[in-house]
């Protein structure tokens, strides 16, 4: 019976979360430390001077939680936790409702083995707001394009997900519309109240930051910091509130990352002409055939497709690799996984979701649970091996993930020969 399908759901939900918070009592309660940042940074700064490394709007979302708790740093974490449970809890009943129960268990089952980070970070925020665009893509496309909007608000990368989301076809101009009228007002907005510096600050802030431990490109150095006869690695906590590492080859793998970034910018353009204009110019494309409406399941699964690529890109080629960044695929991976495909199509969905439980699950291994032995001052090689693992399952993730979107967006605009029996 459907209640009790939907009983064994919830008490499957409760129990991950009450999971979720013992641990966290047990062994992670320093993970607050960022939200006790953003407390005492728009206290001491107010949004025109705090928070400079994120855009506008979100740092008046802080604070508006600031000036509702009041003036307790303790009341603003216990605010700021709730908001991010009830949207947590939101997300998991809209996708019970409107994707499935598959869909609904996954993103309750991804999201519980990131652990209670998810609560204490505002990467819920772009997360949830992909998640929209991601199941509004056809029914709602304007509130698709808008959602798109207001997650780029929260952080910039949400932005490149846009270019796979536009067309000429009705549903590709609403795309367009929603989001290009809703930048426009939240840019307009944070520039007319706080102006152009503080409005551009984010930008500035990550393209000067040094390589973060976690990230992929910190991998061999890492490495290296853990296993090499004669350490000539060191990490330390830097003044963006991170630790990097420092040592020889580093400056090497930031380049490394900065082209990465740049290829995902291609990536994100590629996918863009090949979904939104069906490849149009290529030998055997047409825009017409991308825009047939026989054509909207096929080109939704491919925006699915390329979202997922272009944020495991974006991860990838990002000179931090935060843990709480792997919230960023659960929408998407959770609406893929929902779809009814061809059995092909369906194993690669599986695939991929597969691949990105596992690597949630070993990020919550490397972050809270085993950080110390990576920031110590001689890496410990069991924490670094865990490191590597994470890092080399991401590396699958995105190699595939790439793979397939590629794939599916070249068929879009693709003209299939007639039969010889039709000339």
């Amino acid at each position: 019976m459907a209640w009790v399908t939907g009983f064994v759901a919830f008490a499957f939900w409760l129990l991950s979360r009450a999971l979720m918070a013992l641990l966290w009592s047990d062994a992670e309660t320093f993970i607050d430390h960022d939200v006790r940042y953003y407390f005492w940074q728009l206290a001491n700064d107010g949004v025109a001077g705090a928070l400079i490394e994120y855009p506008t709007p979100i740092a008046v979302f802080l604070d508006a939680i600031r000036l509702v708790a009041g003036p307790s740093e303790n009341a603003y974490v216990a605010a700021f936790v709730l908001v991010m449970a009830v949207l947590d809890g939101i997300a998991t009943v809209w996708l019970w409702h409107s994707q499935g129960h598959a869909a609904a268990c996954y993103w309750a089952g991804y999201t519980f083995a990131i652990g209670s980070l998810i609560w204490f970070r505002i990467d819920l925020l772009p997360a949830v707001a992909v998640l929209a665009a991601s199941i509004w893509i056809v029914r709602r496309p304007v509130a698709s394009g808008a959602a798109i909007a207001v997650g780029a608000a929260t952080k910039l990368w949400p932005a490149m997900l846009i270019a796979p989301m536009l067309g000429t076809d009705r549903w590709g101009k609403r795309r367009s519309w929603g989001f290009l009228t809703t930048g426009a007002a939240l840019g307009l907005a944070s520039l007319a109240f706080f102006g152009w510096t503080r409005s551009a600050s984010p930008l500035g802030w990550q393209s000067d930051r040094g390589l973060q431990i976690e990230s992929i490109m910190a991998t061999v150095p890492m490495i290296r910091h853990a296993f090499a006869p004669v350490d000539r690695y060191y990490t330390e906590l830097s003044q963006y509130n991170a630790w990097e590492i420092y040592g020889p080859g580093v400056d090497q793998w930031l380049i490394a990352a900065d082209c990465l970034l740049a290829a995902s910018v291609v990536l994100a353009l590629v996918l863009g002409w090949l979904i939104a204009f069906g490849g149009a110019g290529l030998p055997g494309h047409r825009l017409a055939q991308a825009n047939d409406a026989a054509c909207i399941s096929q080109r939704g699964h491919a925006i699915l497709l390329a979202q997922v690529a272009l944020i495991c890109l974006t991860i990838m080629a990002n000179k931090t690799f935060s843990p709480q960044y792997m919230i960023w695929l659960g929408g998407p991976l959770a609406v893929l996984l929902s779809r009814p495909l061809p059995r092909k199509d369906k194993v690669a969905a599986r695939l991929l979701a597969g691949l990105g439980l596992v690597c949630a699950a070993l990020t919550h291994l490397v972050f809270p649970l085993n950080y110390s032995g990576l920031i110590s001052e001689h890496a410990h090689p069991g924490e670094t091996r865990l490191l590597v693992a994470r890092n080399l399952v991401m590396v699958a993730l995105c190699l595939t993930s790439v793979t397939l979107a590629l794939k599916s967006a070249w068929r879009c605009g693709r003209v299939h020969p007639e039969p010889d029996s039709a000339r």
